[in-house]
């Protein structure tokens, strides 16, 4: 599934710059969903499969977090020193600009606040849901991003909310995994029975309908149902020739979601052959070495995007934007892969060998 991956990252990227020469693909909005549903399947299937003996959950937290900090916190060193770097010798904001308008008028707490969700992720969803007062405090308001000073501006990596999004998921996937599939259907219904109520209650799109925990957990136990589709079809024969028709179907269908004809029920379409195509698309690629490097680019192009375009289009302006910017974070991340988190994923899988 690396390059169904990569592709989601992809189409996040290109609506954070614009057109690739008229290619949207999917919505960033329902590529996030997307990866949720991904997510989910990848927490069940290794879950299941591999941090399934005494003592394994422990491992399966401490690997999380060395799949997710150390990349992490690299690109945030990063962003802050290029941000340095264009604040004192370039003389303009790059990603400090509210710290620097804001730091004398903060209050301490909200300051260490702020600070600290940088620093773990974890909270920095709840920062769409606030706001700084004119006092400098944090405020909790329904309709926070439509305020003077929305919290989230003082992210350096705003798009990590997704990430603290999943942290939460990742606590409770340990019990998730082990309920009876008519419990895990039973609460995916939940959450999307509140996520209409949200809608009812003509709550602001965002970020009530997009990065509320309640509203969003619906889609990681999709991901954990299509596991359990997978694990049902395993000694099902199936032919290669239908593996590769279900997948390029559903690749095309992503790359061309935009071109799909508008219809009721266009996005849960997606959200649907999503859950029904994983598990052929993970039998066809799981021993393919080539998708899997490709896939793991997914992550470190996700978090790098948003301070590449900020740089790329200091340095170029607009012109060409989508595919400049693209290309740089692709070399970027590839960088990263190969002194970061490659050395840390050799890591990772010993530790998981030890532990057997």
């Amino acid at each position: 599934m690396g390059l169904v991956r990569f592709l989601l990252a992809a189409a996040v990227v290109i609506n954070h710059t614009g057109p690739l020469y008229g290619l949207v693909m999917t919505d960033a909005y329902m590529a996030i969903k997307v990866f949720f549903i991904i997510s989910g399947f990848y927490m069940a299937l290794i879950l299941t499969e591999k941090y399934n003996g005494p003592g394994q959950t422990r491992l399966f937290y401490s690997n999380r977090f060395l799949r997710l900090f150390p990349l992490y916190w690299t690109v945030l060193l990063l962003s802050l020193g290029l941000s340095l770097v264009f604040r004192f010798g370039l003389h303009t904001a790059l990603l400090l600009g509210p710290w620097q308008l804001w730091l004398d008028k903060l209050t301490p707490a909200t300051a260490a606040v702020l600070a600290a969700a940088n620093l773990t992720i974890v909270g920095q969803d709840l920062l769409f849901f606030s706001h700084i007062t004119d006092a400098g405090s944090l405020t909790l308001s329904a309709d926070a991003l439509y305020r003077a000073t929305p919290a989230w501006f003082f992210l350096l990596i705003p798009q990590a909310w997704t990430i603290s999004l999943e942290l939460v998921f990742y606590a409770l996937a340990p019990w998730l995994v082990r309920q009876k599939t008519g419990l895990l259907a039973t609460l995916a219904g939940a959450s999307f029975g509140l996520r209409a109520m949200v809608y009812l209650a003509d709550l602001p799109f965002d970020p009530w309908k997009q990065r509320f925990f309640p509203v969003e957990c619906g889609f990681f136990l999709l991901g954990i149902l299509a596991y359990r589709l997978y694990a049902a079809l395993k000694p099902v024969p199936i032919p290669r020739t239908t593996l590769w028709q279900v997948s390029g179907l559903y690749v095309a269908a992503i790359v061309g979601y935009q071109f799909l004809p508008g219809f009721m029920g266009k996005e849960l379409y997606l959200y649907a052959a999503t859950v029904l195509s994983i598990p052929f698309l993970f039998r066809l690629t799981k021993k393919m070495t080539l998708d899997r490097t490709i896939g793991e680019l997914s992550y470190p192009i996700y978090i790098t995007h948003w301070t590449v375009i900020m740089v790329v289009e200091y340095a170029w302006g607009r012109a060409h934007l989508p595919v400049a910017a693209l290309a740089a974070t692709i070399l970027v991340s590839l960088a990263l892969n190969r002194f970061v988190a490659d050395p840390i994923e050799r890591f990772r899988q010993r530790r998981v060998l030890l532990r057997r």
